[in-house]
């Protein structure tokens, strides 16, 4: 007999009570059961329509923790019930509601879960920077319009009717991340600098037979990226753009990584790599304005009125190339380092707005300097985008590929 599907309910149920109550019943009235986990620190009266046994709830609540540890402690535990649900077969979709409080913890709870596996938030703050919140992973959020205050309201009522059939939808027609049978998978990173050489690399990567998965290097990309590599779903990397580094070591920009460690994942997993520089010679930031003060004096280039590429220094590339290094001499798997001499990006080439020519001799040095003896540092006299450059990178990962299919 075939089960009955689930949908789990995340929300603090001492102010949010009612809206998970009559979320419930959305649930149940499309044919699914309802696992309803309550987000709230601290025991409460049962909500009407909730009875109290069919509700899980964190059995640790103590006054004196302060409410940040509170919420990391709340957010591992409905974590672990989350993923412990799924892991049994008894978890089909997730859908979450709350403010700020509600939606941290709920979204803590939610990063755990499988990418593809259907999850969605309706938060109070979805307004405004959900990067927090969202991390890498693929949560759908929608902001609530109206507060959740009083019980559901003629605004709230359609929002949240909204979510629960749009988690009801992924699940009937949604899909699952899964690789193709027979064949292995290349991540690939990218930006817009760098996309005619990710789009070159994607095709003949293609023609030799791999699958291919590009992932923009938007701090949140490049974390997928390395997650996925942990989790065994990516055969070998091209990191064409590991943009992403530089921002992590200099500590500014918009493209941090959601998670630090840029460039660690493959080689810890030993899976073949070949990396490049793109993008690594400036920072990303938003409109002008959001540039920070100490950064202004710096050559600055305005990819678009909503984004400012921040040119790099000297001192800072030096670091990133030790940081580079230090990374993949920890690499157990074949790893190579192929470097165009023409630019970095489009803006980088010679005679663009953020080109550097001892900037990249500085970079370099510090980089043959500091890798160990067995790596693979090339360097090509081309441009990243150049087509001969692209050819140079495919074909040394597709050797490396080839070396370790024997």
């Amino acid at each position: 007999m075939k089960r009955k599907r689930n949908i789990a309910i995340l929300g603090t149920l001492d102010t949010k009570g009612s809206e998970v109550a009559f979320m419930r019943q959305l649930v149940e009235e499309r044919g699914y059961s309802a696992l309803i986990i309550d987000l709230a620190p601290l025991e409460h009266p049962p909500v009407p329509g909730l009875p109290k046994e069919e509700v899980f709830r964190w059995k640790v609540s103590k006054r004196s923790i302060e409410r940040e540890k509170i919420m990391k402690a709340m957010g591992a535990w409905a974590g672990e019930r989350l993923l412990g649900f799924y892991r049994e077969g008894k978890l089909d979709g997730v859908v979450a509601l709350g403010g700020n409080q509600g939606s941290a913890v709920a979204s803590m709870a939610m990063r755990g879960l499988p990418f593809g596996f259907p999850k969605y938030l309706v938060s109070t703050v979805a307004s405004g920077n959900i990067r927090p919140y969202v991390g890498c992973k693929d949560i759908g959020v929608i902001f609530s319009v109206g507060d959740f205050l009083g019980g559901p309201n003629a605004v709230t009522r359609s929002i949240l009717s909204n979510a629960v059939s749009a988690v009801i939808g992924m699940v009937e027609h949604g899909r699952g991340v899964a690789v193709a049978p027979g064949k292995r998978t290349i991540a690939i990173t990218a930006l817009g600098n760098t996309e005619p050489a990710v789009q070159r690399a994607v095709g003949f990567l293609k023609e030799k037979g791999f699958q291919v998965v590009p992932f923009h290097a938007s701090g949140a990309g490049g974390s997928a990226m390395e997650e996925l590599v942990e989790e065994g779903m990516i055969d070998g990397v091209l990191d064409l753009t590991p943009h992403e580094l530089t921002e992590e070591v200099v500590g500014a920009g918009a493209y941090i990584p959601v998670k630090p460690g840029r460039l660690k994942a493959a080689g810890a997993k030993a899976i073949p790599q070949v990396i490049s520089t793109g993008g690594m010679e400036y920072l990303c930031f938003g409109p002008r304005e959001s540039i920070p003060m100490r950064l202004r004096s710096r050559k600055i280039y305005m990819h678009n009125p909503y984004n400012a590429n921040v040119k790099v220094s000297r001192r800072e590339m030096a670091r990133v190339a030790e940081t580079m290094a230090e990374r993949v001499n920890g690499a157990r798997g074949p790893v190579a380092i192929v470097v165009p001499l023409r630019g970095w990006s489009i803006y980088g080439a010679k005679g663009g707005p953020l080109h550097d020519e001892v900037g990249y001799r500085v970079f370099l040095r510090v980089l043959r300097q500091r890798l160990r003896d067995g790596i693979v540092l090339e360097e090509v006299d081309a441009h990243i985008n150049d087509r001969a450059f692209v050819d140079r990178c495919v074909n040394r990962l597709a050797g490396f590929m080839n070396e370790k299919k024997k």
